[in-house]
């Protein structure tokens, strides 16, 4: 494969794989929308800038691809002391990139090279989207800011260098933990809610980030059922397109919420919670609230079942860090349990693996704390491989 350089940097063109390509046009319209309704530029009155960027961009005509020189940033505040950028070309996502880390410092020297794999006629509808992380290790990375360039041809046609110098801009007081396009739609006929998780965007950063959107159906803050998609590995922006299904009887639908919880897998531990929504007339959100209603708007007990015109109702969210108070009671006794059986399952094997490999002394029983969970370990000496838990 052919490479270019610019200042000495190699740059080699990315080409996208179609199998990879899971983005239907209706979702990145919706996300286009998303991202023009302001999440990417909050308002003025809620935005502080937090150091700045500067980039330089040219088109290759020969590789058709956009290349992007990240070559610093300037100002970024004290307390984010190992700050990193990831870059994409939006609405599509299936492509994204990340700078080195840099150790205590607040104004890096990137000087790094990225290239997308885009026609040259398509630019004027793309925006290129830098978000600058701050490294915590073991924990969820520190969201610093955003720079979003709208027009790619503002300034230049990109036949030659073009340097840019922006604004990273934060929003104080509120953390942005990633959005989740949710899609509702209700089958008449079957009493059925269908609820399709189509993908989840920008999430927070861990070390490694295993996603998983986990639904619980409450009603009358009692869980009823809970669906799970699967689990997407080393993606901070999975794409799912999956479609859970719940039972919901018309003289259900008022006291019914949905607790949408976008999880990280773990193996050996506990599930950590990346963010969550609420979907239902109890919501606290109000995208949660009007969904709902959007969803249920046309239905009267005497309806037609006649499901042919419904379609699904879509609607972006964004995210919350923790589940509501008024929805944590029961969800905490509820995460005791799962956690707890988690744990079992995941331990079983090993623990029982130990005890034929090994024989020990113990007394007849013994407390093994494993993680969060707590197991008794029953051995019968008749047979020394049996374990009771």
């Amino acid at each position: 494969m052919t490479e270019s350089k610019h200042n000495g940097l190699p740059i080699t063109p990315t080409f996208m794989d179609d199998k990879q390509a899971g983005n239907c046009q209706e979702d990145d319209e919706c996300s286009v929308k998303h991202y023009e309704s302001g999440f990417c530029e909050k308002s003025p009155d809620l935005c502080c800038v937090r150091g700045t960027l500067t980039f330089s961009l040219r088109y290759d005509f020969i590789h058709r691809v956009l290349m992007v020189h990240v070559i610093r940033a300037n100002g970024i505040p004290a307390e984010n002391s190992e700050p990193y950028v990831k870059l994409c070309l939006l609405p599509e996502r299936r492509n994204q990139y990340k700078t080195r880390i840099f150790k205590n410092c607040s104004d890096p020297e990137c000087n790094e090279m990225f290239s997308f794999d885009v026609s040259h006629a398509n630019l004027s509808s793309r925006m290129l989207q830098f978000t600058v992380y701050n490294f915590v290790r073991f924990t969820r990375h520190g969201l610093v800011g955003n720079v979003i360039l709208r027009d790619l041809f503002e300034k230049s046609e990109l036949s030659t260098w073009t340097e840019h110098t922006m604004q990273i801009i934060g929003t104080p007081g509120k953390d942005d933990f990633g959005d989740l396009l949710v899609y509702l739609s209700y089958s008449i006929a079957d009493r059925k809610l269908y609820v399709t998780v189509s993908k989840a965007y920008n999430l927070r950063p861990m070390d490694i980030t295993d996603p998983y959107v986990k639904i619980e159906q409450i009603y009358q803050r009692r869980r009823v059922k809970a669906r799970k998609t699967s689990i997407k590995r080393a993606n901070l922006n999975p794409v799912y397109h999956e479609c859970l299904e719940f039972d919901l009887p018309l003289n259900e639908i008022e006291g019914t919420n949905l607790l949408v919880r976008v999880m990280d897998w773990d193996r050996i531990g506990h599930d950590d919670l990346l963010g969550c929504c609420i979907i239902g007339n109890n919501s606290p959100m109000p995208e949660g609230r009007k969904q709902w209603m959007d969803c249920f708007k046309d239905l009267t007990i005497n309806a037609i079942c006649d499901d042919s015109d419904r379609q699904p109702v879509g609607t972006w969210y964004s995210i919350l860090d923790e589940v509501p108070e008024e929805f944590r009671k029961e969800i905490d006794q509820l995460s005791h349990k799962d956690n707890y059986e988690q744990l079992i399952e995941r331990n079983r094997k090993i623990v029982v693996e130990c005890v034929n490999v090994q024989a020990v002394e113990i007394d007849d029983a013994e407390v093994m704390r494993r993680n969060e969970g707590i197991f008794e370990m029953y051995f019968d000496y008749e047979n020394s491989s049996r374990l009771y838990i």
